[in-house]
């Protein structure tokens, strides 16, 4: 009998606690419309900044909602409350974040068909315990994801994330080689989503840093604070061509030459490594198997023969087949390109050893507004 009794009690608190973050609804809103428009309003505050209590109310209703038309597994459900739970770290909340995470966690643990949802519950469960200076329950929670993510597939950018977090969590408890093993798989999907020039490769490279000195591996250290300064440096970040040779090779450098792509638009050519980032880039278009681009008489009355531009094209190309995750380009894709391309040729057009007459031409629309028209005319709709 007393087993049975304690049995109620657990089923009562856990019934409680799942029940404590739901709000009382009236009948007319009881419905998904009302739940997107909650949930749209409170996104829109989340981005914004705003008024992260009024977010929580919000939140509360969409995720209430959700739970009684959808259950506790659906992904609406689950969407709600993770947003949740941002608002109250967001707040200060720690605490309450954790347990709506919790109940989260609950919930999805076990099913195989929530098992992505459940390891980015766990994972983010993982930073908020870290937050509270709880580095014992980060690791636990860290370590349950890094179990369960071996089995399953996740999004790189997902499983970048995952280990960061846990490499860190290893750090916080002083087992320094863990988190140096961990770290340096997060910078290899660093590498390939963002490039080695990138902002968070640097970063996580800095991290790096730290575990080494915490570890006492100071030749390391300073090897890694080398590579640090010189990614820092203008077209730091620029790799060698010659890695391009396989379509398997340009898998690998996906976010190297998205990166380099970007840096030859935005700098002029006179930049340390502008060519060679160009270059770089162009040399990934040809040689992978995730895009395919066509150079036809259409691009050539835009462009001509100038190499530097065709560069530009293709760096143009690159960017929005990526952003987009596209293998093949649309007609406004390629006018966005083109005009990136004839930007980037008045920019540097006081330094080009061989000049364009076709981009010049296009200039001349640029400086005039017409250019959106003349590319229209040029690379028409199919």
């Amino acid at each position: 009998m007393r087993k049975i009794a304690f049995a109620i009690m657990a089923l009562l608190l856990s019934v409680e606690v799942h029940a404590q973050y739901d709000v009382e609804i009236a009948a007319d809103m009881m419905n998904r419309e009302y739940a997107q428009k909650a949930d749209s309003l409170g996104r829109k505050i989340l981005t914004d900044k705003g008024s992260f209590s009024t977010a929580i109310e919000l939140f509360k209703r969409s995720a209430t909602i959700h739970k009684r038309l959808d259950g506790v597994k659906s992904r609406e459900y689950c969407n709600s409350m993770a947003l949740l739970a941002k608002c109250y770290m967001r707040n200060d909340q720690l605490q309450d974040a954790i347990k709506v995470l919790t109940i989260l966690t609950d919930a999805y643990k076990g099913d195989p068909d929530m098992a992505v949802d459940y390891a980015i519950v766990v994972d983010n469960l993982s930073l908020y315990y870290a937050m509270d200076n709880n580095p014992e329950k980060a690791l636990e929670a860290s370590k349950e994801v890094m179990h369960v993510t071996d089995g399953i597939e996740v999004s790189k950018t997902d499983k970048l994330y995952i280990l960061v977090h846990a490499a860190e969590n290893y750090a916080k408890m002083k087992d320094y080689q863990e988190a140096i093993r961990l770290q340096n798989r997060a910078l290899k999907l660093s590498q390939q989503l963002y490039g080695m020039g990138s902002e968070n490769y640097i970063n996580e490279m800095k991290y790096l840093q730290q575990y080494y000195e915490g570890a006492g591996d100071n030749a390391k250290a300073k090897k890694t604070s080398e590579t640090i300064e010189k990614l820092q440096k203008p077209g730091g970040g620029v790799p060698s061509k010659d890695e391009l040779k396989t379509a398997e090779d340009c898998a690998l450098h996906r976010g190297d030459a998205y990166w380099c792509a970007e840096y030859y638009l935005t700098h002029r050519l006179s930049a340390e490594k502008a060519f060679e980032a160009g270059q770089y880039a162009m040399m990934w278009c040809m040689g992978t198997d995730e895009l395919t681009l066509e150079i036809d008489e259409r691009h050539l009355k835009c462009i001509g023969d100038s190499p530097t531009e065709m560069s530009a094209y293709f760096s143009g190309c690159l960017l929005l087949g990526q952003a987009n995750n596209v293998k093949e380009l649309t007609r406004e894709m390629e006018r966005q390109a083109m005009e990136w391309t004839v930007k980037h040729y008045y920019q540097n057009r006081d330094i080009l050893v061989k000049k364009s007459p076709e981009l010049g031409k296009l200039v001349e629309c640029l400086e005039n507004g017409t250019l959106d028209a003349k590319l229209l005319e040029l690379i028409p709709d199919e």
